[in-house]
């Protein structure tokens, strides 16, 4: 006599009504986030938590007055919140000088940076070596940052970001810039803008619309796959929009990459990609993680590569409306 059994495929899986969004993760498997941030996969044998994907009431550090929209820092204090800036590198004496360390430097547009490399392969190494080279009690490693002349205008200056390749038991190298004092939601337009020259190698992404609070920071980035331009949401299955016809990527020529987002978590959003003011790609698709999504944060500099790269960077344009 044959004993059959059959699994529950709803076994530990949350309520309809606590699910917040349900999607399709990389590997194939469904995946819900509930609204009090769990995310779980599911497959015959029912569900399986993954991680909190956010805390509940993280949004609270946003605080409106009559005045504007405040984010809290970690001391309690209320900075602006900004979506609007332009940069063009001329202002700083040296890499330490882009990076806002008191909150009366209302002037300064970056707050972070990221050096993940084979020397500082984890997040507890490269933010302690962050807060040491703030400090001045450390400089650079392996990848570095320095304010260089534009190759081609020796009066101009600009950031170079160099990275070196990762090690083989690391997903990616980085040689970023971080300001996370941006406030996009759904419906809203954001606008970016900048000017990259590839001085060696090629680096994966160039710039990132990240929200901070969510587990691995999700939001829709630049890439760049098979040496043309493209947008990878950087969230679910990784979802890429390709234009139909772009030209390569050059190295040792400056190039400028504009992107237009009306963010959406539904075929309602909004993705623009310019290439030198050439239009390359408008399509409408999902870029936004899910609906309670802030993106907070905009990284922007070789934010991945697996190869060893220098970039150079200038003239870095943020805003809700068209430029």
């Amino acid at each position: 006599m044959a004993v059959s059994s059959c699994k529950d495929p709803n076994a530990g899986c949350p309520a309809d009504a606590d699910i917040l969004t349900s999607f399709v993760l990389e590997t194939g498997e469904s995946a819900t986030i509930t609204k009090s941030g769990e995310a779980y996969s599911q497959d015959d044998a029912g569900c399986t938590f993954l991680v909190q994907y956010f805390t509940p009431g993280w949004e609270e550090v946003y605080v409106n007055t009559d005045t504007g929209r405040y984010v809290l820092t970690d001391d309690g204090d209320l900075f602006p919140v900004t979506n609007t800036f332009f940069d063009d590198v001329e202002a700083y004496a040296g890499f330490t000088d882009m990076m806002l360390t008191d909150i009366t430097q209302l002037d300064k547009n970056w707050n972070s940076f990221t050096l993940q490399s084979p020397m500082a392969p984890t997040v507890e190494a490269y933010v302690d070596l962050r807060a040491c080279i703030m400090d001045n009690t450390c400089t650079f490693m392996d990848n570095r940052f320095d304010l260089v002349a534009d190759p081609l205008n020796a009066t101009n200056q600009v950031l170079q970001c160099t990275a070196v390749p990762p090690s083989a038991d690391m997903v990616t190298s980085k040689a970023s810039i971080e300001r996370s004092f941006n406030y996009f939601t759904e419906g809203d337009d954001l606008w970016y803008e900048a000017r990259y020259y590839i001085v060696s190698g090629m680096p994966y992404s160039l710039a990132d619309f990240e929200n901070r609070f969510f587990d691995q920071s999700p939001g829709p980035r630049i890439v760049i796959e098979g040496n043309k331009l493209a947008i990878e949401n950087k969230f679910e299955e990784k979802l890429t929009y390709y234009p139909d016809a772009a030209p390569d990527i050059p190295v040792g020529e400056w190039f400028t990459v504009k992107v237009h987002f009306r963010f959406s978590t539904s075929d309602a959003g909004l993705i623009e990609l310019w290439q030198n003011n050439v239009l390359l790609m408008s399509v409408n698709g999902k870029n936004l993680p899910n609906g309670n999504s802030i993106q907070t944060s905009l990284e922007v500099g070789a934010t991945a590569t697996s190869d060893g790269c220098v970039l150079l960077i200038d003239d870095i344009k943020l805003s809700p409306t068209s430029f």
